[in-house]
């Protein structure tokens, strides 16, 4: 929220949050301007160009989506959440629910070397593959995103080749 600049915040009930005078408790980043200038500034822009409301309504195209791939692999994929413009599918090892991380990353990789920017695995055991796009991304990327993520689940899971896949729609 601060255009990567180190910034955080802590919210809290008034019970607890009173506990401590203000000041008495700090951190490496406190008191810095920059970053609390370049967090205004971002939610003044999320606000003006409506990016919440937007990220809502792309999220109706995503979330089914990754739905959809999921039920494409029940033994591989144990669930698929997210809200909005941020969702994951947790990789599991085959007909269980034990996390696995290794397929997770060979997935991201086969998006990478498909030119899909990904982030690491997240999660408790690094098996969920993270998808975050930036709220800005136009309908048609988002698309052609998903349809790469797609493919390299389907290869990395289906042990299909690129040239096995048949045509993409």
């Amino acid at each position: 929220m601060s255009s990567s600049l180190p910034i955080s915040a802590v919210i809290g009930r008034e019970d607890i949050m009173g506990l401590y005078a203000p000041g008495s408790m700090t951190s490496t980043h406190s008191g810095s301007p920059l970053p609390v200038a370049a967090a205004i500034a971002s939610l003044e822009i999320i606000q003006r160009e409506q990016l919440a409301e937007r990220a809502a309504r792309m999220g109706e195209i995503l979330i089914p989506e990754l739905h959809r791939i999921l039920r494409k692999y029940p033994n591989n994929l144990g669930c698929a959440q997210g809200k909005g413009l941020v969702g994951g599918i947790q990789v599991v090892k085959p007909g269980t629910k034990t996390p696995d991380p290794d397929m997770a990353l060979r997935i991201n990789t086969a998006c990478l070397q498909k030119g899909l920017l990904m982030f690491a695995p997240v999660g408790g055991g690094g098996e969920c593959i993270k998808i975050a796009p930036p709220l800005t991304i136009p309908e048609d990327a988002l698309r052609e995103s998903i349809q790469v993520l797609e493919e390299a689940v389907d290869e990395v899971l289906g042990g299909k080749k690129p040239s096995e896949r048949g045509p993409t729609i």
